[in-house]
């Protein structure tokens, strides 16, 4: 943001030195391409005066991608075949830019970092012989969820973004393909809407939900922690009680450490406690004999509940079995400002507690105010037990979940 630099250019130059040749690998994170108006140039040109090593990653510049964004294309044949892209800061040493030479430009004009002499931009194009006929759009937050954009003229642009209360960070770009802004700006069903879910590498949630439009982030899980645990009497057989996939993957870890396989467990029925950690089972090739019954345990052989530390608790402790603890969770503090979503989509119970421990008394009292988008019935039970008031039951499954967010906020 424009007068909100805490380290100057100068120390960021240094600190990129000084680092390096402390023998770290740095990484100099910028937004948008690094030569664009990002003084990478001039840290490229420091860092080699001085024998440093460097690699440039090119990025996507803001001027390009941000435009496509809101449905402008750069160029087009109808409208421009050459594109400027032009710093709206003035000069270091105080001068104008070179309006005369800017205002007679052919093609497409982008101005970054541009929104403080916007007033300016437009009274000196128009004043240079700009027409105050041609088209200009402003886009705000492009490719956030919160982007918007807004086109006018260049005469009444600066009453335009007043009127919608446009600031920064924003792109400026004047031309002939605002035009098409109309035809080409993307209306997906869920743009504009932010939703939090819980983190999970590959997620099919996550990929749904952009799909549709929406913005999407993670919230962290809790941390699994294994535990040392003895194995029971494999020759003796019984029932194998699995409560939690996680639990049963830390307790194959322990059988191979051993030597011993999943053959050991032939002697065994092997039950799930619930249909997920059937699936679950089913897909690292087990079949489970059948789903939990405290009714149907055949207790004249050993019973054993294998589960995460404290949720084994959660269980009949009456029952004559054996209980082992694979592993344990802990918390994590989660930081997320949660006004800046618009529902949370809970796949499971265990994401419920995942989230709402993690969370402080100030951020659990705004989560109990947010739509929360609950698949299946257990879950939603657990989001109510928790003291979130919004909480929607959604059939579990992802299209049953896109299709009732979008029902919610179509209304």
């Amino acid at each position: 943001m424009p007068l909100h630099h805490k380290v100057s250019q100068y120390q960021i130059n240094d600190m990129l030195v000084d680092l390096s040749k402390q023998g770290k690998r740095v990484v100099r994170l910028k937004a948008g391409d690094p030569y664009v108006f990002g003084r990478g140039g001039e840290e490229g040109q420091y860092l080699s005066q001085n024998k440093i090593p460097f690699e440039v990653v090119p990025g996507l510049t803001s001027a390009i991608a941000g435009l496509a964004a809101a449905g402008i294309p750069i160029t087009h044949r109808d409208f421009a075949s050459s594109f400027h892209v032009i710093t709206g800061h003035r000069k270091a040493n105080g001068k104008e830019l070179d309006w005369e030479n800017i205002a007679h430009q052919e093609g497409t004009i982008v101005f970054l970092m541009g929104m403080a002499q916007l007033p300016n931009i437009t009274t000196q194009l128009i004043a240079h012989g700009m027409a105050s006929e041609t088209p200009v759009a402003v886009v705000q937050w492009a490719t956030h969820w919160k982007q918007r954009s807004v086109s006018s003229d260049l005469a009444n642009i600066v009453k335009t973004v007043n009127e919608m209360q446009i600031t920064s960070p924003a792109l400026i770009v004047v031309g002939g393909v605002v035009k098409l802004m109309g035809a080409l700006q993307p209306h997906q069903p869920l743009q504009g809407l932010h939703f939090l879910i819980p983190y999970k590498q590959d997620s099919k949630l996550f990929n749904a939900l952009q799909d549709e439009g929406a913005a999407v982030n993670f919230f962290d899980r809790r941390v699994k922690k294994p535990l040392a645990f003895d194995l029971p009497d494999f020759n003796a057989g019984g029932t194998l009680i699995v409560t939690d996939f996680a639990a049963f993957h830390y307790f194959q870890e322990r059988l191979l450490t051993l030597g011993v396989d999943n053959r050991a467990l032939t002697n065994w029925k092997l039950v799930a406690c619930n249909h997920i950690v059937k699936y679950r089972l089913q897909e690292d090739g087990l079949l489970a004999d059948e789903l939990y019954d405290p009714k149907k345990l055949d207790y004249h052989r050993p019973v054993v509940f294998i589960g995460e530390r404290v949720a084994l608790s959660t269980y009949n402790a009456a029952i004559k079995a054996d209980y082992i603890a694979t592993y344990q969770s802990e918390t994590v503090d989660q930081n997320i400002d949660l006004n800046d979503f618009h529902g949370i989509v809970f796949p499971s119970s265990a994401s419920v507690a995942d989230l709402y421990t993690g969370c402080t008394s100030d951020e659990r009292e705004l989560m109990s105010h947010l739509r929360c988008f609950a698949m299946g019935q257990t879950v939603a039970d657990e989001c109510q037990k928790l003291g979130l008031k919004n909480v929607i039951a959604v059939k579990p499954s992802y299209d049953n979940v896109i299709q009732t967010v979008k029902k919610v906020f179509s209304r």
